[in-house]
């Protein structure tokens, strides 16, 4: 028991544990400070790394503000529409000097293309920090810059229908009053157009007829007409809003409130008790894809929007602004508007007292079932008055030039 005792003591007796404990502290702060040496020697290279990194970013960025710039100013930078050879340095053949305070900071390549549409251009920026022949760092961005359609192609005429036009009534269509956009025609329609009733149709044709009719393809050999029928398809083609125009339009709705989609859509009515507000409205599919925007008639009817306003609808007495509706829209009563209006397919416009639509009407027909019909109730009108600033710029506070289309601006990786 005693040598039992004597061993449990020695096991719990800690005299002499003081010089390895130090030892192991010791050990464990000098690995810490031989850390903190090796990160305090590497932390300017990764610093110095990150400013140039970030100075490149910049350059490269001055490099497509530089071509947006040269795009929106065509009398000293890039004309409109470009040319078959883009003129340096827009052609990436030479360097462009990027300079702060007189310093320069980096060198930038850009190239300015065509896009897919006549109101789209790419850019490519490649920028070098501090010069290409002697870079330490390089950045490359993509970007697809696009200009309000209606901006670069007003148009062609109050009423555009990619289909037939059948006007009865007391209806007035007009494109005599504003020729600031170039003379327009009075309607525009792939096939036929018939007027009937009392209806009238005036192109800015320089004489007070209505209803001259046409089928001579526009062009600058075409005078102005009141009625331009059997315009062949491919014409109505820079007047039709693609894709990307519906993505950037759609994009500008959902940011002022004014986007509507969902099951909601498939029977849509603005009137008094369901104001239409000012602005860009954009009334999508029940689905929120673009019609056909897999291929021709891959969207079924049923995604369709089908929208009606009422003439009391806008809630103070008048619309304005751009009311795109991708399906069928009718417009009745006693509407007042200014602006534009787009129906991706079909459009039914039967007015009553005073109301009319100052701007452009355009409907694209794109299953074109039925013809466009503007048409009116007994001691009523419908009125279509071609305006170009309110056509051109509908809400008053559209882009006047050339920016970036959301979603396209891309920074290459490994560039």
């Amino acid at each position: 028991m005693r040598c039992l005792n004597l061993n449990v003591g020695l096991l719990r007796d800690q005299r002499g544990v003081a010089l390895p404990m130090a030892l192991l502290a010791l050990m464990i702060l000098s690995a810490l400070v031989i850390a903190f040496s090796i990160l305090a020697a590497s932390e300017p290279l990764i610093s110095t790394n990150q400013r140039l990194v970030a100075q490149a970013r910049a350059v490269t960025e001055s490099g497509l503000e530089r071509a947006i710039w040269a795009l929106n100013n065509p009398a000293v930078g890039l004309p409109n529409p470009l040319p078959v050879t883009t003129p340096a340095p827009y052609d990436g053949s030479s360097p462009i000097s990027i300079s702060i305070n007189g310093t320069q900071v980096g060198e930038v390549e850009v190239w300015v293309t065509n896009g897919t549409n006549p109101n789209e251009r790419n850019i490519v920026a490649v920028g070098w920090v501090p010069t290409k022949a002697g870079a330490k760092a390089h950045q490359k961005i993509r970007a697809t810059v696009y200009r309000f359609l209606y901006r670069q192609s007003p148009p062609p005429a109050s009423l555009t229908v990619e289909g037939q036009i059948n006007i009865t009534g007391n209806t007035n269509i007009d494109s005599r009053a504003d020729t600031s956009c170039g003379a327009r025609d009075g309607t525009w329609s792939v096939a036929s157009t018939s007027v009937g009733g009392s209806g009238d149709v005036y192109g800015a044709d320089g004489n007070n007829t209505p209803n001259q009719s046409s089928t001579t393809p526009p062009g600058p050999s075409a005078p102005p007409t009141d009625v331009r029928q059997n315009v062949p398809v491919s014409a109505f083609d820079p007047y039709m809003l693609k894709n990307a125009d519906l993505d950037s339009l759609k994009a500008m709705a959902k940011a002022a409130g004014t986007y509507y989609s969902g099951s909601s859509v498939s029977s849509l009515t603005f009137n008094a008790g369901n104001p239409l507000p000012n602005g860009i409205i954009f009334i999508d599919t029940v689905s929120g894809q673009n019609i056909d925007v897999n291929g021709a008639n891959t969207t079924p009817t049923s995604d369709f929007a089908d929208v009606q306003v009422h003439g009391n609808a806008p809630p103070t007495g008048t619309f304005r602004g751009m009311l795109i509706v991708a399906g069928s829209l009718k417009i009745s009563g006693d509407f007042h508007g200014q602006g534009l209006v787009y129906a991706v397919n079909d459009l039914v416009y039967q007015g009553v007292g005073t109301g009319m639509i100052e701007g452009a009407v355009i409907s694209r027909n794109i299953r074109d079932v039925d013809s466009t019909t503007i048409d009116t109730n007994t001691g009523g009108n419908s009125t279509i008055i071609f305006n170009c600033r309110y056509a051109t710029n509908p809400t008053g506070t559209m882009p006047q030039g050339f920016i970036i289309q959301p979603g396209s601006y891309k920074e290459v990786s490994g560039s």
